[in-house]
């Protein structure tokens, strides 16, 4: 069975699912285990299935908060009990601003294949994609992802410390991020300015059906906040999420198919 678990983040909450009535807001399934260590779950959703954990699944939080109600079934459990009928927690980062997004493109299409590649902060247009077991250093500072979003796949070892990746485009543009296929991904956020904590920042215009996406066996070490307050973040197939301080604020969160976070 996978385990889950999500370390000193955002107080007092670890997980924030900020769709206001959406069924399934906050989801565990197939034997996933989720485990938050030291703070808890907050769900906004006031739908009567707001938050499910079904397939022999269980949730373990400081405390389980949900607008609306839930479902737990299929030999499934929580600890503690979900507490429903909270009041919707605002949007941590409502204030936070966006970085300014300028016309030009440092880079454009940043798929360099195989190889030993750094990459500096700047504005890169459409994407940036690091596969074919590549090793990818992410010098400190912001990266503007302007459409194609940050894809890192096929067995990749990719690093940045002090880095944020603020991801936007149009909505047709749009990519998000997809860490898969056995990629390793240790990112830490920023420790200083207005970005202090944040790791990845998806545009709040935003309104793609394009979800932040972490499966088939990668490893992620991430110390910082995955920011997608408009779209969901979803964990599948074995990704896996290290005993590092990680806080997941998005429209919806799901952990499915006998993922694992540790």
């Amino acid at each position: 069975k996978a385990t889950a678990g999500l370390v000193g983040t955002v107080s007092p909450s670890c997980i924030y699912s900020l769709d206001p009535s959406a069924q399934n807001a906050f989801q565990a399934t197939n034997g996933a285990t989720v485990v938050v260590n030291g703070c808890s779950i907050a769900v906004n959703s006031t739908n009567a299935d707001a938050l499910t954990i079904s397939g022999g699944s269980s949730v373990t939080a400081s405390a389980i908060n949900v607008a609306g109600g839930v479902t737990i079934n299929g030999g499934s459990t929580s600890s503690p009990a979900p507490t429903t009928g909270v009041s919707p927690i605002a949007d941590p980062f409502a204030s936070l601003p966006a970085p300014t997004v300028g016309i030009l493109c440092d880079y454009n299409n940043y798929d360099p294949g195989w190889g030993t590649w750094t990459l500096n902060p700047g504005t890169y247009c459409n994407g940036i994609r690091i596969s074919n077991g590549a090793t990818a250093t992410f010098n400190p500072g912001i990266y503007v992802v302007k459409g194609g979003g940050v894809t890192l796949v096929g067995g990749t070892t990719d690093t940045g410390t002090g880095v944020m990746f603020y991801l936007t485009g149009t909505n047709a543009s749009y990519g998000s991020v997809t860490i898969s296929n056995g990629a390793i991904a240790t990112f830490s956020a920023p420790t200083s300015g207005p970005y202090i904590g944040v790791v990845f920042y998806q545009d709040r215009s935003i309104t793609s059906v394009a979800n932040a996406t972490f499966s088939g066996g990668v490893s992620m070490q991430v110390t910082g906040t995955l920011y997608f307050p408009t779209t969901s973040v979803l964990f599948s197939n074995g990704s896996s999420i290290a005993n590092y301080s990680t806080a997941i604020v998005a429209k919806q969160v799901a952990f499915i198919d006998r993922k694992s976070v540790v």
